[in-house]
């Protein structure tokens, strides 16, 4: 080869050689410079997360708010952040307890093992979390393993060997609620709720110990004044395994809460609102960005027909009336009910019963109220069903005159027995002589209405307290107990024969006739109608969010009408008028003229082991006398005597006919629907 060939080879390998690094160089300027911006954004991470929406408020009829929202802060684990590794894990979980334990704050502790004294042992009465810890979703053991068994295996599956026993136990608690919740790429977990401003910043300040720990701006209840209507207004509560099974084809989570009784529940779909989505991308420097790709919508505002004045006056007065009896009785307690119904559409401006709790700190209180003996819980007015006593005799008095076994010229002597049956002779309050309709309900004679049960029969007469509503439903949008019309069939599935005897004795409300509260009110009510009875309702409408939409607006709607002579009508008018006004009950306060029938039944209760015979108190009444607007019903277990419960009535019905007028006028603040 040519000493010229061999030069221009080496140039071009040369050549060949600065080409390819000049590539290099660039490919590497291109890497470094130009492209760093893009390679920088491209993300190493990105997950969808669903973003829950803010409840929906509850308002009462004049727009006052009954239940609104508060922010709380929250801190979670995201699963994108959170590290893998379990040493880093658990340094993280412990460092976190120790902040909240320093400053007394509440973290999510449900691990049913606690340590008493250095031992470990089962928490008390939580049988299923138990169950679960020990299930094949969880530790995988046997039914019968130990508390030291499932510690254990707690031990070396969370790698917590090296940590002290009440270390290692906390951090393992949080493991257990991560499992529970089920922490995944689409769900993060909640570590705490409702932490204070100061705490949240400095875990906040501290970040940098903490990945994948972060700060969350939720929503929870609030209310104004949680003693009012809270067994109407319900709860919400973390949603349980079996609703979530019957809810999660609709969008819920094993983090979501839901409404757990009363409204609430009731209306759990309208309150709920739609959860929204967003994305989160961390790129190669670790930048987190956030981006919406559906934005939550607010759950719907509902407006009730309670007025929370008028609520306020009815709970108060039930209240007071209560625990001044209660302070001459130690051996029982006494509990009630009462309702306070606008005439026109049954509409419910008050639900009240006794005892009372309080929504604010229902949970705090829970353990206790579930164990006091009162059941402060339970709802009385719709779900407590007693024998009506003497309240049921207008409707008694009304079938008679409408069958014609008694007219208004009737009169029936009473000399204090009935002895129609030689083998059956129950007594009345007094002797009353000869008394018409009219008297006959001022002075509540049994005689009189034992008589007009017998020429009845009771097929007649049950015919008639079905128009009246007893036995159905009032169609309240809460659940409410149906109560019971004593029928011949009835004793026949009870293995019992009717008698006569029982005939008679459901013409003054005793027997097996057990209606609510609000059946009784809505009898008074349909009296006040001349016969019309409505459907009761709770929601006077749904709007949106900011209230500029009805989506539903409640119709006034009729259950039934019966079409009763108004001469009939206005005789039992005149013997509730004349209760109101000829009898002991003193309704002088009261600015208005009313009607009124009161009634007493005796019931036996075992109580410390001993059978006493107590009487329960109800009044029924509406106003004003010549043109109704309001009915009412209180009942009061336990009362003694029915005349208890008329300075409740009076002091509802004083309020309705002259402080609510008068405030009316002035009321604007807090108002949220103008």
């Amino acid at each position: 080869m040519s000493v010229r060939n061999e030069k221009r080879r080496s140039i071009a390998v040369i050549a060949i050689v600065l080409c390819a690094f000049s590539l290099f160089l660039f490919r590497l300027f291109d890497l470094q410079i130009l492209s760093a911006d893009e390679a920088k954004n491209t993300p190493v991470a990105q997950v969808t997360v669903e973003v829950n929406p803010i409840r929906g408020e509850i308002l009462d009829t004049n727009g006052y708010p009954l239940v609104t929202n508060k922010q709380v802060n929250k801190i979670i684990f995201t699963y994108s952040s959170f590290p893998t590794d379990y040493g880093e894990r658990n340094e993280i979980i412990l460092a976190l307890i120790k902040m909240f334990d320093e400053n007394k704050a509440e973290w999510k502790d449900e691990l049913p093992i606690e340590i008493k004294k250095g031992k470990l042992s089962f928490k008390k009465d939580m049988e299923n979390s138990v169950s679960y810890l020990k299930s094949e979703a969880f530790l995988d053991l046997m039914h019968y393993a130990t508390v030291q068994n499932c510690f254990d295996a707690l031990v070396d599956k969370y790698e917590l060997e090296k940590y002290s026993l009440e270390d290692a136990r906390d951090i393992a608690s949080v493991y257990y609620s991560l499992v529970k919740d089920g922490f995944n790429t689409g769900r993060n977990f909640i570590f705490a709720s409702d932490v204070s401003n100061e705490l949240a910043s400095e875990i906040m300040e501290k970040g940098h110990l903490f990945p994948g720990v972060e700060l969350q701006i939720d929503s929870e209840r609030e209310y104004p004044d949680g003693t009012l209507a809270p067994h109407i207004l319900g709860i919400v509560g973390p949603i349980s395994p079996e609703e979530y099974e019957a809810g999660k084809d609709k969008g819920y989570s094993l983090n979501d809460k839901v409404g757990k009784s009363g409204i609430e529940a009731a209306f759990e779909s309208e309150l709920k609102g739609e959860k929204g989505e967003k994305v989160i991308t961390i790129d190669a420097s670790g930048t987190k960005t956030e981006k919406y790709t559906k934005e939550p919508v607010q759950g719907n505002t509902l407006v009730l027909t309670i007025d929370k004045d008028i609520q306020k006056v009815t709970q108060d007065a039930l209240g007071k009336k209560i625990e001044e009896l209660q302070k001459e009785i130690a051996s029982y307690s006494l509990s009630g009910a009462a309702i306070v119904m606008d005439v026109k559409d049954n509409a419910c401006l008050a639900i009240a019963s006794y005892p009372n709790y309080d929504n604010s700190t229902y949970v705090e209180d829970y353990s206790k109220l579930v164990a006091d003996p009162n059941k402060p819980l339970w709802n009385r007015a719709l779900d407590s069903t007693f024998t009506p006593g003497s309240t049921i005799k207008p409707a008694v008095a009304m079938a008679g005159l409408e069958e014609g076994v008694i007219t208004d010229m009737t009169e029936i002597l009473c000399e204090g027995i009935y002895t129609y049956y030689e083998d059956y002779q129950p007594g009345c309050t007094g002797q009353h002589g000869f008394l018409d309709v009219r008297w006959a309900l001022c002075h509540s004679c049994n005689i009189f209405f034992y008589e007009t049960a017998r020429l009845l029969g009771i097929e007649k007469l049950n015919r008639y307290f079905t128009m009246f509503g007893f036995g159905e439903p009032t169609g309240i949008e809460l659940y409410e107990s149906n109560g019971t019309v004593d029928t011949p069939e009835l004793r026949t599935s009870m293995g019992e024969l009717w008698t006569p005897g029982l005939t008679i004795q459901a013409g003054i409300g005793h027997g097996n006739n057990m209606f609510t509260p609000i059946q009784l009110c809505s009898y008074a009510s349909t009296i006040a109608n001349r016969g019309v009875r409505y459907k009761a309702h709770l929601v006077k409408s749904v709007k949106n969010a900011d209230l500029s939409k009805t989506i539903v607006e409640t119709q006034t709607q009729v259950l039934s009408k019966a079409n009763f002579k108004e001469e009939n009508w206005d005789l039992v008018y005149d013997g509730m008028f004349k209760v109101a006004t000829e009898s002991y009950l003193d309704f002088t306060s009261v600015p208005v003229e009313v009607g009124v029938k009161t009634g007493t039944t005796t019931v036996e209760k075992v109580i410390n082991g001993g059978v006493y015979e107590l009487n329960n108190g109800f009044i029924i009444g509406f106003a004003p006398f010549d043109d109704p607007e309001i009915a009412v019903a209180i009942a009061v277990e336990n009362a003694g005597m029915s005349a208890y419960t008329a300075p409740i009535l009076a002091e509802i019905f004083e309020y309705y006919f002259t402080e609510k007028n008068v405030s009316e006028s002035s009321q604007t603040e807090n108002v949220l629907i103008q």
